[in-house]
């Protein structure tokens, strides 16, 4: 069996703390990775994420990365149509150096791919508050949901394809990708849809977004829909979750208690049925738009999507209809950090038959393997097998920064065990479009 791709994320402090040569050097012997990607645009979050502390990090313990900062030197014209543009780092280490083409500049001499990515927050929270209040969701009460930005609005669609434009066209990279938080599922007191049953995962969703005037406006012009009564019916949903609310609390108190199932629900609430497919509808037109101007740019670049969530149509992500859209798609399932085989092999093996099955077996997909803790070198050469027997086409490890020693060199102990064979990189053309071209000719 073939992967074309062994993909490496990476981060600038960790180019930074470890240098771009030592990285590669481990990553290529331990885990024959031949591809790297920057996360260019990250958001607020310690790392390493999974664990207290960095286990082979030789300058510091821990790092508190900045809030949707923009770790290359973007550029002013790419920004000219929207009011948002990147903010850079105000770290003193990091600043004025371009991290990416860093990064770019070391992969290449050693014939790997190369890529960036766009990750989960595109602007930050302070800017939000006091600059941007309009460009995030709003839900049902009318309140700002955090820095998820609204992707009806027009400042929104003009700054994605600006950071993404301003990327392809500005460097070599065989790959451009993104994690963007899609609409908010949720409320932030409603906890993790993970843990509901169906129908109250489908309840809670109406705690998210996005009831903005901008989706207000194309609801009504651009699909005809009655926006008064969809948020009328949606209020009543979101009020019966408050049993002070009575009437609406015994309502969905019954729902609850009833054998109604969630189809049945659906069919009996066409306002809220309504509602979803239209933030469906808005975010596959977000990155159809994102996919044109890209290719605009240059033809042959790879339009990649990271794709994470369990529930993805509860944030309004239909993959089979977005599929068209993209390039390649990147799992971003990391069981092995969960400690359990169990995870490993039912799970994961689930959620990688899910993408295979809406974005079809064409479509160039990798799986994402994590060396984190709780991971144990069993369960990351389970998840590669796991990969392969799912129709993955390459792996991609998440993260370098957090992955232990012997989790890491399990990566090529799995690829061999595995009898995979990592191809080389070519020159000409990323690997999404090589393996494209590929089975085209077949």
């Amino acid at each position: 069996m073939y992967f074309r791709e062994v993909a490496t994320s990476l981060y600038a402090w960790d180019l930074l703390d470890e240098g771009v040569e030592q990285i590669l050097d481990n990553v290529q012997e331990h885990a024959r990775s031949n591809s790297t990607y920057l996360v260019a645009l990250m958001h607020d979050e310690k790392r390493p994420l999974t664990d207290f502390y960095y286990p082979h990090n030789p300058r510091r313990l821990v790092y508190w990365t900045e809030d949707s900062r923009a770790y290359w030197q973007p550029n002013p014209d790419a920004y000219k149509h929207s009011r948002v543009k990147p903010r850079l780092s105000d770290n003193a280490e990091l600043q004025g150096k371009d991290w990416v083409q860093i990064l770019i500049d070391a992969s290449r001499k050693r014939n790997m791919y190369t890529g960036a990515e766009l990750s989960h927050t595109w602007i930050d929270k302070e800017r939000v508050r006091n600059e941007f209040p309009d460009i995030v969701q709003h839900n049902i009460h009318g309140q700002p949901i955090d820095q998820r930005i609204c992707f009806n609005n027009p400042d929104v669609r003009a700054y994605g394809i600006a950071l993404y434009t301003d990327l392809v066209a500005n460097y070599d990279i065989d790959m451009v990708q993104t994690c963007v938080r899609g609409f908010a599922d949720t409320g932030p007191t409603w906890g993790r849809t993970a843990d509901m049953s169906e129908i109250d995962r489908l309840l809670a969703v109406v705690h998210g977004g996005c009831f903005c005037d901008h989706c207000a406006t194309r609801a009504r012009d651009e699909y005809g829909l009655d926006w008064d009564a969809i948020v009328d019916k949606l209020r009543w949903i979101a009020d019966g979750q408050d049993r002070f609310n009575a009437r609406q609390a015994f309502d969905l108190a019954l729902l609850r208690n009833s054998t109604t199932s969630v189809t049945a629900f659906l069919l009996d609430t066409p306002e809220l049925h309504a509602w979803l497919d239209f933030r469906t509808k808005s975010l596959t037109s977000f990155y159809q738009e994102i996919y044109d101007a890209c290719h605009a740019v240059r033809d042959n670049i790879d339009v990649r999507l990271n794709h994470y969530s369990a529930y993805p149509e509860l944030m309004g992500l239909d993959l089979k209809g977005v599929a068209p859209f993209l390039d390649s798609v990147r799992s971003s399932d990391y069981q092995e950090q969960s400690g359990s085989m169990d995870r490993v092999q039912n799970w994961k093996r689930g959620y990688l038959h899910s993408i295979r099955r809406a974005i079809g077996v064409e479509k160039y997909f990798t799986s994402a393997i994590s060396p984190r803790p709780k991971a144990t070198p069993e369960l990351v050469r389970a998840g590669i097998r796991v990969s392969a027997e799912c129709g993955a086409n390459g792996l991609t490890l998440g993260h370098y920064d957090g992955a232990w020693l012997d989790c890491l060199k399990a990566v090529k102990q799995g690829l061999d065990e595995t009898g995979i064979v990592v191809l080389e990189r070519d020159a000409a053309l990323g690997p999404a479009h090589l393996a494209h071209k590929q089975q085209t000719a077949v």
